[in-house]
């Protein structure tokens, strides 16, 4: 295959990763917020059909990455994370067999979970050699605690004397358009520490925005710099290059002369 067909393959495998990783954050946060929260009905299927999804999305990720192994068994037990990680459990089990939501279902819920935290270190090395290298990683945790534990805190607070918060979707949207800085305004805190928590997610959605954007500054400008240095250091292989050859062509020149000087005094 062409060295510049497979590098822009990898490129395009590389994206879709980020994109699936992406998914599979706000996949874990609904299925979190569904364990320990009551919602509609129609949320609830939503939150079925994303996890299929992001299920499906992560097997040909995982499709993908086994096709170009020898060892397809041994990779798959080194990475036997990833089996619970692509099972849909709940689309499968309350959606499509109808079972009821029970403490052992809640249980395969929460290992599905665990398994796509985990599957995020099995399926792209460098967005974690990048997380690691900026911190985003730690930003993103925080940045999905304070979503969970704002919009948990703020139904609380405003369910029962808001009425424009009736539910806790009602609350994770008010937390989603403020911590964007959105703010649409169909829904505003009335009491003192609803007004709190909406302070502390703006501050929250901006200083991740921030950091998040000199983050991908600072690795593009990494990479720029790694790659000015390895055209530099080309550079000098090359001049050393050029100047051991023209030595060397002197040298063969001041040869030939020698020879054909003591030539012409022999004659």
């Amino acid at each position: 295959m062409n060295k510049n067909v497979k590098n822009y393959l990898l490129t395009i495998l590389q994206v879709y990763v980020t994109i699936v990783i992406a998914l599979m954050v706000v996949d874990v946060t609904l299925l979190i917020i569904l364990t320990f929260t009551h919602l509609k009905p129609i949320t609830v299927t939503h939150i079925y059909n994303l996890d299929l999804i992001v299920c499906i999305m992560l097997f040909f990720v995982v499709l993908l990455t086994v096709i170009p192994k020898k060892d397809k068994i041994g990779f798959l037990k080194d990475k036997w994370i990833l089996i619970p990680a692509i099972i849909p459990v709940d689309f499968i089990l309350i959606g499509l067999l109808g079972f009821p939501l029970s403490v052992f279902i809640s249980i395969i819920r929460l290992v599905h979970m665990g398994a796509m935290v985990a599957s995020v270190n099995k399926i792209s090395s460098s967005f974690i050699k990048f997380s690691k290298k900026t911190g985003l990683s730690y930003g993103i945790v925080i940045l999905t605690l304070v979503f969970l534990l704002s919009s948990a805190m703020f139904f609380v607070t405003e369910t029962k004397v808001n009425p424009e918060v009736k539910s806790y979707e009602d609350a994770a949207w008010y937390t989603v358009t403020t911590m964007t800085t959105t703010g649409y305004g169909d829904i505003v805190p009335i009491t003192g520490f609803g007004r709190v928590l909406g302070v502390l997610m703006m501050i929250t959605g901006v200083a991740f925005t921030g950091y998040a954007t000199a983050s991908v500054a600072s690795s593009l400008i990494d990479k720029f710099r790694a790659e000015r240095e390895k055209d530099r250091e080309a550079l000098i292989e090359l001049t050393k290059k050029m100047n051991k050859d023209r030595i060397d062509h002197a040298d063969e020149i001041n040869g030939a002369l020698k020879e054909i000087l003591e030539k012409l005094d022999k004659k």
